[in-house]
């Protein structure tokens, strides 16, 4: 028996959501282990199967179980990532919670700083890496053309020694490739290829001001082509 606490109140759901997820933090349910079955949670709540469905599925929106089917199926505890920080931006941006311009300001705060890290720590494998992404940006076909002009901001995420930090950033990277591939803008007229060199050689050279500040100046340029862009559309 685990010693969960029978719920007595209107918000039921939300009480066993609480305690499951407590277990989990506090480690006596580990990635991999299957939580206890649907029955067992009824009876050591004393709650309604509804009840216990509804706080399971809250586990699941959240990253925290998975569901499997069938015999031998349930509720699994998974390793959080930080996929749901996606998730997130992309629900709000489609209920217009969050503007385009609100994802460049958040974008210009850190990306920046993640090009400073990767000065600061970039490995001759990373450097290459970025290398090989940036001589590849010559696609021009949907969606691939935008998968290769984000590639060396992914790299540079995917890197990121701060990993909050990354996972932020790649996850605007990913609401913006939705953006794009859904609209399909002409991307040589906002991001050209070819521009992030001046940030790969900083980073291969060490330099985090550099880094920095060439990071700063492409994403302000990336901004000035797309108002440039919405503007003609407006006009036309």
């Amino acid at each position: 028996m685990t010693g969960f606490k029978p719920i007595n109140n209107r918000r039921a759901s939300e009480e066993v959501l609480e305690q499951l997820r407590k277990v989990i933090f506090n480690g006596r349910y580990k990635a991999g282990d299957k939580l206890p079955s649907e029955r067992e949670l009824i009876e050591q709540f004393q709650v309604s199967r509804t009840v216990i469905r509804e706080a399971i599925k809250g586990l699941e929106a959240s990253g925290l179980v998975r569901i499997k089917q069938g015999a031998t199926g349930g509720a699994f505890v998974q390793t959080l990532n930080f996929g749901v920080i996606s998730s997130a931006c992309h629900d709000l941006f489609r209920l217009g919670q969050m503007s385009f311009d609100e994802i460049y300001d958040a974008r210009i705060l850190i990306e920046p700083q993640v090009a400073r890290l990767a000065a600061q720590t970039a490995t001759p494998e990373l450097v290459r890496a970025l290398q090989q992404a940036a001589d590849g940006e010559d696609i021009i076909e949907y969606p691939e053309t935008v998968h290769a002009r984000q590639k060396v901001h992914v790299l540079l995420a995917d890197h990121c020694p701060n990993r909050l930090l990354g996972a932020i950033a790649k996850s605007l990277l990913e609401l913006i490739f939705s953006i794009a591939t859904q609209f399909e803008p002409d991307t040589d007229k906002i991001h050209p290829a070819g521009l992030h060199q001046s940030i790969i050689d900083a980073i291969a050279n060490g330099d985090a001001d550099a880094a920095e500040r060439e990071m700063r100046q492409h994403l302000d340029g990336f901004l000035g082509r797309l108002q440039k862009v919405e503007r003609d559309y407006h006009q036309s």
